[in-house]
């Protein structure tokens, strides 16, 4: 589960965002096409990411999954 970048290929996509459009989108990954690097301190983010019933984590927790791997935890270096 990436939890600093949105792809274009999730489930909570939409087809109108865009770099900026929602703000916590900063750019596309350069090396991945469809990841965008986010904002992830921001709550807009976090509510997608996980906290409530229509969360990424729950979504995958609730196919029957244990637990997720966390992916893309050093994106604090995309802002230092």
């Amino acid at each position: 589960m990436s939890i600093c970048e949105a792809e274009d290929y999730r489930y909570y996509w939409q087809p109108n965002w865009t770099v900026g459009n929602p703000s916590v989108i900063e750019e596309e990954n350069p090396n991945w096409q469809g990841n965008y690097i986010v904002r992830y301190w921001e709550q807009e983010w976090q509510n997608l990411i996980f906290g409530n019933d229509n969360s990424y984590l729950k979504n995958i927790l609730d196919a029957g999954f244990d637990g997720v791997y966390l992916d893309i935890i050093d994106a604090y270096e995309q802002f230092e």
